[in-house]
């Protein structure tokens, strides 16, 4: 989008981080490592401690927390349905909006009215409606970029232009995710090649074992095996959910209850 060469670009943060976001490699199996990327360049020349974007959800009218920057998902809302409020307003008319008062946004209210605050969670926000296909596809909120000056004008110019790079790139990661169908080929080539990877291994194991010597000492060789493989795709699960427990158990397919339990008998510890 923008050449280097054609302009001096280190003294110019706003084109400068702009171009460096062009640069990023598109998402391929999440938003979060991508939004990330987005928000960390962002941080290097403006404020920012926070930052969500949320997609809509045609199928529950909805607005759904699909990345965060800044705070973890612990503790921090997932999205919220219904008509009310200004990110509806923003995501509706497409225009950004200031908020000032998050008591007022049914995404927010819940965290405001309980004891436990998250510290980097404070008005003002402003909210950027994302549009793809001329149509909103979700909304961005983020901190002052430039602090209270003129209205926020600058910092709406500023995130439209963002608003402007993101919104195909998220576009085009909705689209070839829908396109994936569940239970493809593909997928179904990834399992039978972790099939044969995990025999392998396996066999590796049983073969330095004694059967005669397990027999009689009563290893349990069997059970050990799948408690290691069980602890092993939790933690993993877990630490690719920023450990948040309900998202790990739709990763896994499991119901919440289930995991808990599981974590609780493999002795792993919720952060």
């Amino acid at each position: 989008m923008f050449s280097p060469s054609a302009i001096d670009l280190r003294t110019n943060p706003e084109l400068r981080s702009l171009y460096e976001i062009t640069r990023l490699p598109q998402p391929q199996t999440t938003l979060q490592d991508y939004f990330h990327g987005v928000m960390g360049i962002l941080s290097e020349y403006f404020p920012i401690g926070y930052s969500v974007l949320l997609l809509h959800d045609s199928k529950k009218d909805s607005l759904q927390v699909e990345a965060l920057y800044g705070i973890g998902r612990e503790g921090h809302p997932h999205g919220f349905s219904g008509r009310k409020g200004l990110m509806i307003k923003a995501f509706e008319s497409r225009q950004p909006v200031v908020i000032q008062n998050l008591n007022h946004e049914p995404l927010y209210e819940e965290v405001m009215k309980g004891t436990k605050r998250i510290e980097k969670l404070r008005p003002p926000l402003l909210c950027i409606p994302l549009i793809a296909d001329d149509g909103p596809i979700g909304v961005l909120n983020i901190n002052p970029l430039y602090g209270l000056r003129n209205e926020f004008v600058e910092d709406f110019q500023f995130l439209s232009t963002l608003s402007a790079i993101l919104s195909p790139v998220i576009k085009n990661y909705q689209v070839k995710r829908s396109e994936t169908p569940t239970g493809s080929g593909k997928a179904k080539l990834k399992f039978s090649v972790l099939d044969e990877i995990l025999e392998e291994k396996l066999v590796e194991v049983l073969n330095k074992i004694d059967p005669y010597v397990e027999s009689k000492t009563r290893m349990g060789i069997f059970y050990d095996i799948i408690g290691l493989v069980e602890k092993i795709l939790i933690k993993s699960a877990l630490r690719r959910v920023d450990h948040v427990q309900i998202a790990a158990a739709e990763l896994l397919g499991i119901n919440r209850n289930t995991l808990r339990k599981k974590m609780k008998e493999l002795k792993i510890k919720a952060h």
